[in-house]
């Protein structure tokens, strides 16, 4: 069957950021996570898109609270120093070397854009980690509606990646059972994500699966 596909802007304008040393740990990719929503955003509204145009200001000379500048694709001093910043607002902890941001912090990083510009975000979570068709639906409509990526959580503690891209199919199963037989229709669900590997766009298709959505708002 084909597939209904969703973007959230393309490749080119995905942030091409990554995680680095920081304070003896990884800086966490729930930081590097919400720098590549919030980079994103900054570009879009700087490009003049009407839905994001009010919104600049998200990102300013770098990384600080200054003049007005455009977030880089690529990562610089200004990129890491909004990620140090958020890794602060969402309490990354260092847990073997890896920096672990818990679900309900992740929405400390509201206090980076407090001052900055009027955008808002919102989280939602599942406390045990358990992937709920809801959460994705947060994520899902984000991109296919509002033509915004969104964060997502993959494994409970484990990733947070941005999602950008989404997609999902019908088919038809054929089951059986002793005697019986009989066809059920099924939908598959996929988000497309960057990792926060430094690859930007050039990322892949993940189960749609998740219990973290944060999204951001204009």
């Amino acid at each position: 069957m084909a597939w209904t596909t969703f973007w959230a802007g393309t490749s080119d304008g995905q942030p091409r950021y990554y995680q680095f040393s920081f304070a003896g740990c990884a800086v966490g990719c729930g930081p590097v996570a919400w720098g590549m929503l919030f980079g994103w955003a900054d570009r879009t509204a700087h490009s003049g898109l009407p839905y994001w145009a009010p919104r600049t200001g998200i990102y300013r000379q770098n990384g600080g609270r200054g003049a007005d500048a455009v977030a880089p694709t690529t990562q610089d001093q200004g990129v890491q120093n909004m990620i140090a910043e958020i890794r602060g607002q969402v309490s990354t902890f260092c847990a073997f070397g890896s920096g672990a941001t818990a679900p309900w912090n992740m929405s400390g990083a509201w206090q980076y854009l407090n001052g900055r510009t009027g955008a808002h975000l919102d989280t939602h979570y599942n406390v045990l980690g358990i992937h709920e068709t809801r959460l994705a639906n947060y994520a899902a409509s984000s991109i296919a509606y509002r033509k915004t990526p969104a964060v997502i959580g993959t494994g409970w503690l484990t990733h947070y990646p941005l999602a950008w891209g989404y997609r999902w199919q019908k088919r038809t199963v054929r089951k059986s059972f002793l005697w019986w037989s009989w066809s059920e229709e099924v939908t598959d669900t996929q988000f497309y994500v960057n990792q926060g590997w430094g690859s930007g766009g050039d990322g892949q298709w993940i189960d749609a699966g998740t219990w973290f959505a944060g999204e951001l708002y204009p």
